[in-house]
């Protein structure tokens, strides 16, 4: 709820929301979506506003600097539930460095840390947000995509996670694929969101198909026309 207020708060100026397909995200049972990350703010602030189910949105935080902001928004996610990632290639990057708040030992801590958070969740049926690309299009650190049509390679890891949750046999994830298409008006941005069907690892051969067909369905789901 504190989330969602303060989200509500800091974009209602900002942001024109269109929502379609919202009926293909379930209303109960363990839910992943799959998402476009095209901005660093709104992208989290649009899903808030348009879905009716609490979110957990996987965050990165290896950009930051100081140790007492980590300090405070670890708290804030803890408070939300939100799973905290260390980019690999970031920290790889920035080893040594001593004036960022995270180190490269702590990497591997906090991969450990998210596989249990996500595979409690979804095993505790609620909604999990990812985004597969791993970095927006807009950002205000240094993202590697080059221009606001950019899109990166889908990383498997949030297949990995669905799988892990269902290995007790008890529930079966739906990985739901989501586009955002973004336009500017003055200092107003247009935002839609778009949500595809669900798809369940099971109707798969392989992770590799799925993972192309997710990727495949947020890219069409992203297009200005997409029909």
């Amino acid at each position: 709820m504190l989330m969602r207020a303060l989200s509500r708060l800091i974009g209602r100026r900002r942001i024109i929301m269109c929502v379609e397909g919202l009926e293909h995200v379930p209303r109960s049972g363990p839910v992943l979506i799959a998402a476009r990350h095209f901005h660093f703010f709104y992208d989290g602030y649009v899903l808030l506003r348009a879905i009716d189910r609490p979110l957990h949105t996987i965050v990165a935080l290896d950009w930051m600097q100081s140790r007492l902001l980590r300090l405070l928004v670890e708290c804030a996610c803890a408070l939300a539930d939100w799973p905290i990632v260390l980019r690999s290639e970031q920290i790889r990057q920035r080893a040594g460095e001593q004036q960022w708040a995270y180190s490269s030992i702590e990497a591997r801590q906090y991969l450990r840390q998210v596989a249990k958070s996500t595979v409690r969740l979804l095993r505790s049926e609620r909604l999990l947000v990812i985004f597969p690309e791993g970095y927006p299009n807009i950002d205000p650190h240094p993202t590697p995509k080059t221009d606001l049509d950019a899109f990166l390679p889908f990383k498997p890891g949030f297949i990995k996670m669905a799988e892990m949750a269902e290995r007790n046999g008890q529930v079966q994830v739906a990985i739901v694929p989501v586009g955002f298409v973004y336009k500017k008006d003055g200092s107003r941005w247009h935002a839609t969101v778009r949500f595809g069907p669900p798809l369940f690892r099971r109707d798969f051969a392989s992770h590799t198909i799925l993972l192309h067909t997710v990727e495949e369905s947020v890219r069409t789901l992203s297009q200005e026309d997409c029909t």
